[in-house]
């Protein structure tokens, strides 16, 4: 039967989408279906028994208070506004069957009960109440102990189908490590795994259960702009988990972390119960709280009666944070597996290698040489062959336009590793990322004490999230930098207190360059800085916008025998651009030019670097800027730095004190 149900499930996956229906016909069938549902929720048997049923179910819920029951609120995702009133999160009206179900739980649940009574026809495509809403449905059959000889009950062959093809024996949560080449990566990402027992040796065939944003046509700007004021609407979807796999795992070369979670058997069907009807179901999409996984969380938690863990994020929820709530629940995490990227196994292979053996890899994989290494005395041809042939896929694997000659020399590749006997051990043992719930707090306040060329001074820090080059870099992207709000308030001797910076968003990738990546370094920085100037001899201060970006590449000995231990070097151009009215025509700009270096081992991490800017197309005198730092943390809480910052006309030295929270 398992084929049969695999193509039933696929034919409803691509028709319904989780539910959701798609338009045939001349009428749009999602009008339709909304349109319908609002006549269900009014509904009235024709049947004096049944009319009479329906009435004394309605009084009972009002006696019981069923519609103010935490499973209640939870299934319609209410929680109350600033204003102290209820409001559901859901922002797709069809998921309601009264006119104001997304603020009045009673209604909906009245609503819901008149539309448990439909005897009407259900038009084509669309479901019964009792089939489009099953936990709803299970939940009020249960509370009220539905009596079938005063109302009926409908078959749902088209849910029972999808639910038996999808029922786990378990659940994992996966977390998908940071990708700071694509904007909608950068925070990683969680999404749930439902481990079916029938694929118990070949888990790639497992579905997933995502929730995301539809940005649709999508720019960078745009895409930033929208994502942090919920200007994408977020749905769930259901996929096969290779999918998702070969997305994060080979394309995007991110390491995977699953948590298996501990869940009873009417927990699970509940849970596929509600993901039925989240089909239903969008939501604006926010980056920083209403995300994946804080409706993955909301998810989890219709799902388990017992469990409250959403109350416990606070207005910024990070993928990684969940992770800890989830391992902080006790017994509820029963085992953890780390699933390497594709990149980390070519690394993996790489660290294994002799000196000989990277030596033929690296000329391999030119792909344009097309030669096949010679038999050698202690040289492990299937090891060098692998290590290709994945470096060409992950070359590849985004489906780019693949040079006839590169994949002529993979086909001969694969020809030439059938016939090689020859056998090796991979060491994929200890992780190459560390795991989410090793990260350090996302917030951040700072205090310091420092000394310059126009007197000494005390400043206050203050980062809403996420991290920043010199925080430990476990559990994050390393080499990487992602920021907002970072905010500065400074007072000199004798002066009143100034902000002295704003960095709205503040990004960094410094990765390093090498022949299997290729990855570009970049650096931005957008919000307000503070300027310094002379005007007849007197050295000044003046807070200017700023707008700093930077690309290019970045160094390091990644694969050597001991990896990045000589640190990153970065050597970045772009440009720069400030307004002020000290400036000529108000405004300066121009090139700039930066060489960057940093290190970190253990507790201790140092950043330097020099900034070269030329101003001379908007008429205003270069300048330069040149920092050294140093990092001491004495957890992931607590952090001391020192600092000596230096520009045109100012110098600084100052100690800072960092807590993480």
């Amino acid at each position: 039967m398992f084929p049969l149900y695999l193509l039933t499930f696929l034919f409803i996956l691509f028709t319904t989408s989780l539910g959701a229906i798609e338009p045939t016909g001349e009428q749009n069938i999602l009008e339709l279906d909304f349109l319908t549902a609002r006549k269900q929720g009014k509904e009235i048997p024709k049947s004096p028994k049944s009319k009479q049923y329906l009435e004394e179910l309605i009084n009972e819920s009002k006696e019981r208070h069923l519609a103010e029951e935490t499973h209640w609120y939870r299934l319609l995702r209410f929680k109350k506004t600033r204003w102290g009133f209820w409001e559901s999160e859901v922002d797709n009206k069809r998921y309601f069957l009264s006119d104001e179900g997304k603020y009045h739980p009673e209604k909906e649940l009245i609503a819901t009960l008149h539309s448990f009574f439909t005897e009407e026809p259900i038009p084509e495509g669309l479901q019964h109440p009792q089939c489009a809403y099953p936990e709803r449905y299970h939940w009020l059959k249960g509370k009220l102990k539905f009596d079938f000889n005063r109302m009926n009950e409908v078959q749902c062959p088209r849910f029972e189908v999808w639910k038996e093809t999808l029922t786990p024996d378990s659940i994992s949560v996966v977390f998908s490590s940071y990708y700071m080449q694509a904007p909608a990566s950068m925070f990683g990402h969680t999404l749930i795994k439902l481990n079916n027992k029938v694929n118990e040796n070949s888990e790639l065939l497992d579905y997933g259960v995502n929730y995301a944003a539809n940005p649709g046509e999508m720019n960078g700007f745009a895409y930033a702009v929208k994502g942090l004021t919920g200007g994408y609407p977020g749905t769930f979807a259901i996929f096969p988990y290779y999918l998702k796999v070969n997305e994060y795992n080979d394309m995007e070369s991110r390491d995977l972390w699953e948590y298996k979670l501990k869940l009873k058997p009417e927990e699970r069907d509940r849970l596929i119960r509600h993901l039925w009807e989240m089909g239903r179901a969008d939501f604006d999409y926010f980056f920083i709280n209403e995300n994946c996984s804080y409706h993955l969380m909301e998810f989890l938690e219709v799902s388990i009666p017992e469990l409250d863990i959403s109350k416990k994020t606070g207005w910024i929820v990070a993928p990684g944070d969940t992770i800890k709530l989830y391992l902080a629940e006790d017994g509820f995490v029963i085992s953890k597996k780390y699933r390497p990227s594709l990149y980390s196994k070519i690394k993996y292979k790489l660290y294994d290698m002799t000196e000989d053996e990277k030596t033929t890899y690296f000329d391999m994989i030119r792909f344009e040489n097309a030669f096949l290494p010679e038999p050698k005395e202690n040289f492990r041809m299937s090891l060098v062959t692998d290590a290709v042939l994945d470096t060409y896929r992950y070359r590849y694997s985004s489906n780019a336009e693949i040079p006839k000659q590169h994949k002529d020399y993979y086909d001969k590749l694969l020809v030439f590793r059938s016939k090689q006997n020859d056998e090796y051990t991979p060491k994929e043992q200890v992780p190459l990322s560390t795991p989410p719930e090793a990260s350090h707090p996302l917030s951040r306040v700072a205090t310091s004490f420092g000394v310059s060329s126009l007197g000494n001074f005390a400043e206050f820090k203050y980062r809403i999230a996420y991290h920043d080059l010199l925080n430990v870099s476990k559990g994050h992207a390393p080499n990487s930098e992602l920021a907002f709000f970072d905010t500065t308030v400074r007072a000199y001797e004798n002066q009143k207190p100034e902000l002295t910076s704003v960095s709205a968003i503040k990004v960094a990738s410094l990765n390093p360059y090498n022949a299997i990546s290729k990855d570009f370094s970049y650096f931005l920085d957008t919000g307000i800085q503070t300027a310094v100037y002379q005007n007849n001899n007197e050295t000044l201060r003046k807070q200017v916008g700023n707008f700093d970006l930077r690309m290019g590449y970045s160094f390091s000995n990644e694969f050597g025998k001991s990896p990045m231990s000589l640190g990153v070097l970065s050597i970045l151009g772009g440009v720069k651009a400030q307004n002020g009215r000290m400036f000529e025509n108000g405004i300066r700009y121009g090139g700039n030019l930066s060489l960057l270096y940093q290190n970190e081992w253990g507790a201790w991490k140092i950043y330097t670097g020099a900034t070269a800017q030329n101003y001379q197309l908007s008429h205003n005198l270069n300048s330069y800027y040149v920092t050294f730092k140093v990092r001491y943390a004495f957890s992931n809480i607590h952090e001391i730095r020192l600092e000596v910052n230096g520009e045109r006309f100012y110098e600084e030295a100052l100690i800072s004190y960092h807590y993480l929270f």
